[in-house]
């Protein structure tokens, strides 16, 4: 992905959690994956990118939930929005959710990932690139390297 960052805020429900950042709103996405799924309750959540070493909670920190070996999900603790995605091992996965953003409609969606994952009842006319986990050679790798499938699950 390009380096379109340009500055963000936003932050969640409630208003306790509320952050700055640098993000690349012109090439947001569509994930698909069981993770996203489930933290979310939806079939799918959209996020945009984050400049590494530019997100900065500017009130309240965010509640984290470790989601995987090598990443965890902030949340605000009271009303329980999801905000961000950090990975300290690929700090350049970094994203926030686009519904946090203060000005949400700037995001643009420009692919789906993690398709294979995909509600076949959520269906999305929208003609974006479509990819599978397996397109992306580092994530399957990093779930590898702590010994697990994709899913979660013990190799």
């Amino acid at each position: 992905m390009a380096n379109n960052y340009e500055p963000v805020t936003g932050g969640c429900f409630c208003g306790a959690v509320r952050y700055e950042a640098e993000a690349n709103l012109h090439e947001a996405y569509y994930c698909h994956c069981r993770s996203c799924q489930k933290l979310s309750g939806s079939p799918a959540v959209v996020a945009v990118l984050v400049k590494p070493g530019t997100l900065n909670f500017t009130q309240e920190e965010p509640k984290y939930f470790q989601t995987s070996p090598f990443a965890k999900e902030g949340f605000c603790p009271h009303c329980g929005s999801r905000l961000a995605y950090i990975s300290p091992e690929h700090e350049d996965w970094n994203g926030i959710s686009a519904g946090s953003l203060d000005h949400p409609e700037r995001a643009m969606p420009c692919e789906h990932i993690c398709v294979e994952s995909q509600m076949p009842w959520y269906k999305l006319d929208d003609n974006l690139p479509r990819s599978r986990a397996e397109d992306y050679p580092e994530l399957p790798e990093a779930w590898s390297k702590h010994g697990l499938s994709p899913d979660g699950e013990p190799l």
